[in-house]
């Protein structure tokens, strides 16, 4: 799945720090695991916040980037994603994403056709770091099985969703297996997307 996304254009999006002040991001054309991410959660749905992409759970003892997918079929098996479903879901927008097919050796950059921002589906938790005692936000975002055009360059896509449908993923009222089943009724379809076949600038 993929490891790095595009955020594009940021005009529109008025980031609420800790201390409550807002500010326009900067453009940021490249994301990675690791990043700074514009998300909407379900404790603040009228605000979109910077969180970090790579979810850490309360035994983590230092900062790393291994949870940042989450597959929607394990949602209520895996202990991590268990204690935040129906409890703590984000949504990420992002204006595209890539994926790099091994077999191929050829990375490929998917956005959609109409040019509008992809929105994710997520959970989110809050991090304290032990050794400086600061809270740091952290996301993962959610997988699941391709649609027929994905499923051309990867196995797994991440769970998309329309803006209309933001509110069914982070509505407080929504338990977690009706969000899930949310999610897999309402899949990207395959003409929504646009996949493009370039070069990867960080493969010679």
């Amino acid at each position: 799945m993929c490891g790095h996304v595009e955020i594009g254009e940021q005009k529109d999006i008025k980031i609420i720090k800790r201390d409550g002040s807002a500010y326009t991001p900067k453009n940021n054309n490249g994301a990675s695991a690791g990043s700074m991410l514009p998300v909407v959660t379900d404790a603040m749905p009228d605000k979109v916040q910077q969180f970090r992409w790579g979810l850490l759970s309360l035994d983590d003892d230092r900062i790393h980037s291994k949870n940042k997918h989450a597959r929607i079929e394990s949602l209520l098996h895996v202990p991590l994603w268990r204690e935040l479903v129906g409890h703590k879901h984000c949504v990420v927008r992002v204006q595209a994403f890539f994926e790099f097919n091994r077999d191929r050796q050829v990375r490929y950059r998917i956005e959609r056709t109409d040019g509008k921002p992809f929105y994710i589906a997520g959970l989110w938790d809050i991090w304290l770091d032990i050794k400086t005692n600061i809270l740091l936000p952290t996301f993962v975002m959610m997988t699941m099985p391709p649609n027929e055009a994905m499923a051309q360059v990867h196995d797994r896509m991440p769970a998309m969703m329309e803006r209309n449908d933001i509110k069914a993923w982070i509505d407080p009222t929504y338990t977690g297996q009706q969000r899930i089943s949310y999610l897999l009724s309402h899949p990207c379809t395959s003409d929504q997307l646009k996949i493009t076949a370039e070069k990867d600038p960080n493969r010679s």
